[in-house]
């Protein structure tokens, strides 16, 4: 499995708890949500599969950002808690 960060920007004023529920089974385990409308899971399915997957669940205004990442290496500042342990813990 790889480490994915997916990054939405809200142009329109669209419900995306359909979204987030989408993003929430492409993994196993569960991802963490360190600011608004940002997301870090791990996948077995590459970039363009995990965008073409939720790409029925935002508006076509809307921006979508997916992108492998390596979790070994980051820092952080005031974001929430479950982040910071869910990287520590569940690094691959």
């Amino acid at each position: 499995m790889a480490t994915y960060l997916i990054s939405l920007e809200q142009r329109t004023k669209c419900d995306f708890s359909d979204l987030d529920k989408k993003i929430r089974n492409l993994s196993e385990i569960a991802p963490v949500n360190p600011v608004k409308y940002v997301w870090i899971l791990h996948s077995i399915q590459n970039s363009e599969e995990i965008r073409d997957a939720l790409l029925a669940h935002i508006h076509a205004k809307d921006s979508l950002f997916v992108i492998h990442i390596h979790a070994d290496d980051w820092a952080s500042w005031n974001v929430h808690k479950n982040t910071e342990v869910w990287l520590n813990k569940d690094v691959i």
